[in-house]
């Protein structure tokens, strides 16, 4: 179990800190088609659970910005 935990926030949390160095460097919007198709990627292999996740992200454009519902869609 903590293995599987340490898993997840190393995923989850390596991710968060790029998008925040990405914010911090001017480059966010520069980065962002592929900060998605990364996010993609880490809920992939994190497996079916975090699947789901990213497909219900992928139908609320209130939440998610354009790029990242067309990555997160490729998981429908």
């Amino acid at each position: 179990v903590v293995q599987r935990t340490v898993q997840i926030f190393v995923a989850v949390g390596s991710f968060a800190l790029k998008l925040v160095v990405d914010q911090r460097s001017g480059r966010l919007e520069e980065n962002k088609r592929f900060r998605a198709a990364e996010l993609r990627g880490i809920l992939t292999r994190l497996g079916p659970t975090f699947v789901k996740v990213g497909q219900g992200l992928s139908t609320r454009p209130d939440l998610c910005p354009p790029e990242y519902i067309e990555e997160l869609s490729q998981l429908q």
